[in-house]
């Protein structure tokens, strides 16, 4: 049975929206944890320099995931089914 276009959608958005969270939140801290250790963050440091080396990492681990969560909603959508 083939799933309907609008599922297939539904299920491509909402798997992108949920690795691209998912990144954002792993990448974050894969970050903080790599700029600690390099010496580029420190505990001690404002908010402007932990901004300034969180939003580029987050916004590029973000839109990074979103074709692939697009992806794997949609194949998703082909194996698993409604009840």
């Amino acid at each position: 049975m083939d799933p309907s276009p609008s599922r297939r959608i539904r299920w491509a958005i909402n798997g992108a929206l949920i690795l691209a969270l998912l990144a954002v939140l792993l990448g974050g801290l894969f970050t903080v944890i790599i700029s600690f250790f390099t010496g580029r963050l420190s505990p001690e440091a404002n908010w402007q320099q932990w901004l300034s080396v969180l939003f580029p990492a987050v916004l590029i681990w973000g839109i990074a995931a979103l074709p692939f969560g697009a992806a794997l909603g949609f194949f998703a959508s082909l194996i698993w089914r409604e009840v």
